[in-house]
C-alpha cells in the first residue's frame, strides 16, 4: 500500500504537463502519451533532494538518466493504476486520507518548531541548574552471565563473579581479568573498557553504588539481566563540558516547549482520556495472547 501511495505522490509532484500549455519542444524531456516531463520538472525534483543525493545524480549523464528513468517508470505505473481504477479503491482512499492528516500535522509541528526562540543564555542557565542530570563516569566492566547449562546458574555465576571481584580488589589487573572471564564480547576485547556512561544507564540502586566510586575502585558484583556485573571506575564522576551537551540541551528544551504548546491545545480542545476503558482493552488483548 505504501508503494502505491509513494508512486501517486511522486507523480503528482512531477508535473507532467499537457502540450497545450505551450512549452517549447526544446524544454520537453519525455512524452508519455499526451503528457510531458520537462527540463523544469526534472530540475524541480532534483532540487528537492538532499545535497548528497543531488550530487550523486548530477555527477554524470548516466546517473541523471537513472533519475529520469525512475520518474518515467513511476508515471507509467501510475497511469496503469488509474486505468485499473486502483486510485478509487476504498483502501487507497483511506491511506491517502491518513497520509494527508500526518502531512498536515507534521507541517504544523514544523512551523511551531521554527517559531520557538531559544538563546544561549537560556541553555547555559538550564545546564548550570541541572548539571546533576548530566553526571557521568568513565568505567570498565566484567560481565559474568548465567550459564544455562549449570544446575544452579545464578549461584554459579555469583560465585564466579565474587571470585573475580575479589581478585581484582586484591590488585590483579582488571584488564587481564576482563579478557579472561568477561562474557561481554565487545568490552572483553578492550580489557573491559566501556568509557563514559551517564546516570540512568543502570537501575537507581546500581547508580548509587557506581557514582560514589573513586578512581580505581571496584564494585561488588551486581545482578543485572542475564548475569552479574563488576564495575571499575577509571576516573571519578564528573560532568561533560557545556559545549559537549549544548546541542542536546537545546533539543530537549525545544521539545519541551513544543510539548507544553500541545498540552495547551489539549486543554483548548477539551481532551478526556477514559483510562478504565483503556485498561479493559489492554486486558482483553493480553487474554488473547
Amino acid at each position: 500500500m505504501r508503494i502505491t501511495i509513494l508512486i501517486l505522490l511522486t507523480c503528482l509532484v512531477v508535473s507532467c504537463n499537457d502540450p497545450k500549455n505551450g512549452e517549447s519542444d526544446s524544454n520537453i524531456l519525455v512524452t508519455i502519451g499526451s503528457e510531458n516531463i520537462t527540463t523544469d520538472d526534472l530540475t524541480s525534483e532534483l532540487n528537492k533532494l538532499s545535497f548528497k543525493q543531488k550530487s550523486i545524480y548530477t555527477s554524470s549523464p548516466e546517473k541523471l538518466n537513472e533519475f529520469l528513468q525512475t520518474h518515467i517508470n513511476e508515471k507509467v505505473l501510475y497511469n496503469e493504476a488509474v486505468k485499473r481504477g486502483i486510485e478509487n479503491r476504498e483502501d487507497i482512499q483511506e491511506d491517502i486520507e491518513s497520509y494527508k492528516k500526518k502531512l498536515v500535522t507534521k507541517t504544523l509541528g514544523k512551523e511551531i518548531f521554527e517559531e520557538i526562540e531559544l538563546n544561549q543564555e537560556e541553555i547555559k542557565e538550564y545546564y548550570d541548574k541541572n548539571q546533576e542530570d548530566y553526571k557521568r563516569i568513565d568505567i570498565s566492566k566484567i560481565f559474568i552471565r548465567f550459564d544455562v547449562n549449570e544446575e544452579d546458574a545464578k549461584a554459579s555465576a555469583l560465585s564466579k563473579a565474587e571470585l573475580v571481584s575479589k581478585r581484582a580488589n586484591a590488585g590483579e589487573s582488571f584488564e587481564e581479568l576482563a579478557i579472561e572471564y568477561s562474557d561481554d564480547p565487545i568490552s572483553k576485547k578492550k580489557g573491559g573498557k566501556v568509557g563514559y556512561i551517564n546516570q540512568g544507564r543502570f537501575t537507581e540502586e546500581i547508580d548509587k553504588e557506581i557514582f560514589i566510586l573513586k578512581k580505581g575502585e571496584i564494585t561488588k558484583p551486581f545482578e543485572v539481566q542475564g548475569g552479574y556485573l563488576i564495575i571499575k571506575a577509571n576516573k571519578e564522576p564528573d560532568y561533560p563540558p557545556y559545549a559537549q551537551v549544548e546541542r542536546m540541551i537545546r533539543s530537549e528544551l525545544i521539545n519541551q516547549r513544543l510539548l507544553d504548546y500541545i498540552n495547551g491545545l489539549r486543554g483548548e480542545w477539551e481532551v478526556t482520556v477514559y483510562k478504565d476503558r483503556l485498561k479493559e482493552i489492554s486486558k482483553s488483548e493480553s487474554n488473547q495472547k
